[in-house]
């Protein structure tokens, strides 16, 4: 028998019903905007998280489901906010801080309200669709000739949107790989991925090609699949052979990568990160602050003036000493154990969000060797993919316990 919901509780649905609407627009909005727009991205933001807060008021439920890598990111984040307080320009530090909270918030939100499987594929299709807008405006800018190495409007400097594109292949690559699709969709999510690998090329940017072949390999491997390897290949002899043909190929990044030791690149890279290690002698704790390289004594240090090390791990180290590289480290190694915790799984969604999440953390851990990688739209991405992951194997979990029980 049927028993029906109390009126009261009827009466709460429907009160939570526009909030949580807010909610998934916001959220909708910033993962829209995320490679297009830092101000909508931002305004998506706001908008999820007062939905979030009022929706949570009108249930009158507080309470909130952490995990080992939520608790990680707040440990990061007390790291940040002590090595801001001791920073040289305190203003910057606090920006850096707010780079660790941004992500870590909407893992938050993301992990305790959203809770259907519709909303978490409506997320993939925005992204999907984001990456198809970002990497369309990319190519036309880069193939019009106003920028020689492809970037993408919020997404920055090549090295970053390199970055960012690894981490949406490892999206569309599981998703064509695991999801039950029909041809005609596989077909449209391939060509986003075809023509994010041709972005991807066009950013020149080595340390994200090398991340993109270390994901490529772990996706094939984890799934048994060679195909993805074999595509890849002949898509990038294509390009090569249609940049060679038309003159736009620059050949000085493929073949610097055999002769390292003549790259400028490379040489001002060593003297940063041999420049990052000296600096803990005066701050060796908490660092010169989050985003306070720039004020490192370049001299001294013998560095050439850059505001970042060129490598996630280094400037971390320079900016928030032993504390905060400790931290990060801690962040990093509980993120893959919260994807390893989750398989196997035989629920598709939740099996395609984790080898997307573990390949995301392939692309920073590999790209961020030589380029600064867990920042904004990267750290946003790989927060989201492991919050969708863990909200998919939820419902899936819910689902079976509701067959079994109905």
């Amino acid at each position: 028998m049927v028993t029906e919901a109390p009126a009261s509780d009827r009466k709460t649905r429907s009160r939570v019903s526009y909030p949580d609407m807010v909610f998934t627009l916001g959220l909708g909005m910033m993962i829209l905007f995320l490679p297009l727009s830092e101000t909508l991205k931002n305004v998506g933001y706001a908008v999820a998280l007062v939905g979030w807060i009022v929706k949570r008021g009108v249930k009158r439920d507080f309470s909130i489901r952490m995990t080992s890598f939520g608790v990680a990111l707040c440990l990061y984040l007390l790291t940040s906010l002590l090595s801001a307080a001791f920073a040289v320009d305190q203003r910057e530090g606090l920006r850096g801080a707010w780079d660790v909270f941004f992500p870590l918030s909407l893992f938050v939100i993301i992990v305790n309200d959203v809770e259907t499987l519709p909303k978490i594929r409506l997320c993939l299709r925005l992204f999907i669709i984001s990456t198809a807008i970002g990497v369309a405006w990319g190519l036309f800018d880069n193939l019009g000739g106003r920028h020689f190495r492809l970037e993408i409007k919020s997404l920055g400097y090549p090295n970053h949107t390199a970055t960012y594109l690894v981490m949406m292949l490892a999206l569309l690559i599981s998703l064509l790989l695991l999801m039950e699709w029909s041809a005609r969709v596989k077909m449209l999510v391939g060509t986003v991925a075809g023509a994010t690998v041709l972005a991807l090329f066009l950013t020149y940017s080595r340390g994200g090609w090398i991340a993109f072949a270390a994901c490529l390999l772990f996706l094939s491997i984890s799934l048994k699949q060679w195909k993805p390897i074999v595509a890849v290949a002949l898509l990038t002899t294509m390009i090569l052979l249609g940049l060679q043909v038309t003159g736009r190929l620059w050949t000085r990044q493929i073949t610097m990568l055999a002769h390292l030791d003549q790259d400028d690149n490379a040489l001002q890279r060593l003297k940063m990160w041999r420049g990052s290690v000296l600096s803990l002698q005066d701050r060796p704790l908490l660092g010169v602050g989050p985003r306070n390289f720039k004020n490192l004594d370049y001299e001294r240090y013998d560095m050439p003036r850059f505001d970042h090390a060129h490598s996630l791990f280094f400037t971390v180290l320079a900016e928030q000493g032993i504390l905060g590289f400790v931290s990060l480290l801690t962040v990093l190694a509980c993120y893959w154990h919260e994807a390893i915790t989750l398989g196997p799984v035989k629920d598709v969604l939740t099996r395609t969000l984790r080898h997307t999440a573990m390949g995301s953390l392939i692309v920073v851990i590999v790209a961020g060797m030589v380029n600064t990688t867990f920042r904004s739209e990267v750290a946003i991405a790989l927060c989201t993919f492991m919050a969708l992951a863990l909200a998919a194997a939820k419902g899936a979990t819910s689902a079976a316990h509701g067959i079994l029980h109905g």
